[in-house]
């Protein structure tokens, strides 16, 4: 019996902890845009800026303009 419950209690710890994850994975996205957002408007990126610009385009799709994508967020 004991050894049931604990099974139970784990496997209700697991469940929880994977939907959490699951939940977290947008609000990593938007936060990774924002970042790379900020990194291309930076002034103190003059030399990578670029570098910088791939990162972004990749990151949100070529079919998207990067200024109006930034602007959104």
């Amino acid at each position: 019996m004991q050894d049931s419950i604990t099974k139970a209690l784990l496997f209700v710890i697991a469940l929880s902890t994977s939907i959490i994850a699951i939940e977290l994975i947008p609000v990593n996205m938007v936060n990774r845009g924002r970042l790379l957002c900020a990194e291309y408007s930076s002034e103190y990126v003059n030399q990578d800026k670029d570098k910088v610009l791939n990162k972004l385009e990749s990151f949100i799709g070529q079919n998207k303009i990067v200024n109006e994508y930034c602007n959104s967020l």
